[in-house]
């Protein structure tokens, strides 16, 4: 299992990199296809319990919080809430009205499901498009998250002996939760050096790399575990099957996502509006 993970993780990094130094329109897209693939697996998820979700209701809040984003200038955001609160409420009195008898539970898991992926799938814009220097930002995030997430698992088996959270996630460790924080704070930080040389500005100081891996590995998880819950309620061991030896996709970016959030307001408000915001911020 851990050569397969590996072997399909490696080429899977490599294509995340890719798309991320191309930026634009390529990376747009790429989000919004990441993000919307994780939507079905959310409808798919829930629905074993039988539970129905709007499948192309949550892909249209997917959509709008990752294409205003883009395109803030547009100021889609609220108009497009707006109309898709109406449209969610309308076809959950439609479903109601055809027999279903869960149609109320299908109205906030579609709202809920779409704005928790919406939202957290905006910020790795926000983040890739913040300054010249986005991608930077956007490769130290991914640093921390990988970096987090390879050393808790490692360090988990290796070292590991007392449940972090068992009824919910019981192979995690909290000697490989603490291992890892201290593992992905240090290599965040030196990843700052990196992006120096390869001609980064001078905000990318050291301190804000240990403060990013520190906030992503501590806090990260919770994506990881709160996946982890969602799962069992399903009663599902993974998301999808779509990569193999990993699960689907939910299965690979639950840390991402919370790990998104993190990195995202800690570099506008922190490291780049500490003596100022830029214009547009």
């Amino acid at each position: 299992m851990l050569k397969l993970r590996v072997l399909s993780g490696i080429p899977l990094a490599a294509l995340v990199i890719g798309i991320t130094i191309l930026g634009g329109g390529w990376y747009l897209a790429a989000v919004g296809c990441v993000f919307g693939i994780a939507g079905i697996e959310f409808v798919h998820l829930v629905a074993r319990r039988g539970h129905r979700a709007f499948g192309g209701l949550i892909l249209l809040w997917i959509f709008l919080f990752v294409f205003d984003r883009y395109f803030p200038q547009l100021g889609l955001l609220g108009p497009g809430m707006s109309l898709l609160l109406v449209a969610t409420l309308g076809w959950a009195l439609i479903r109601f009205r055809q027999g279903t008898a869960n149609a109320m539970t299908g109205f906030a898991l579609t709202i809920a499901g779409g704005f928790y992926l919406g939202w957290t799938g905006s910020q790795f814009i926000g983040l890739r498009e913040t300054t010249h220097d986005g991608l930077f930002w956007t490769l130290t995030v991914y640093v921390a998250v990988w970096s987090s997430d390879s050393l808790a698992y490692f360090a988990g088996k290796a070292f590991g002996r007392t449940p972090l959270i068992y009824d919910v996630s019981p192979r995690k460790t909290w000697e490989g939760y603490l291992l890892a924080a201290i593992g992905a704070t240090l290599i965040t930080g030196a990843s700052m050096l990196g992006w120096r040389a390869l001609g980064a500005g001078p905000e990318f100081e050291v301190q804000h790399g240990l403060i990013i891996g520190l906030l992503v590995s501590l806090i990260g998880p919770l994506g990881d575990v709160g996946m982890s819950m969602f799962k069992r309620y399903a009663r599902a061991k993974d998301s999808g099957q779509l990569i193999p030896g990993h699960g689907g996709l939910l299965d690979r970016i639950d840390v991402l996502m919370v790990g998104g959030l993190l990195g995202y307001y800690y570099v506008v408000f922190v490291a780049l509006c500490r003596n100022g915001c830029p214009p547009g911020m």
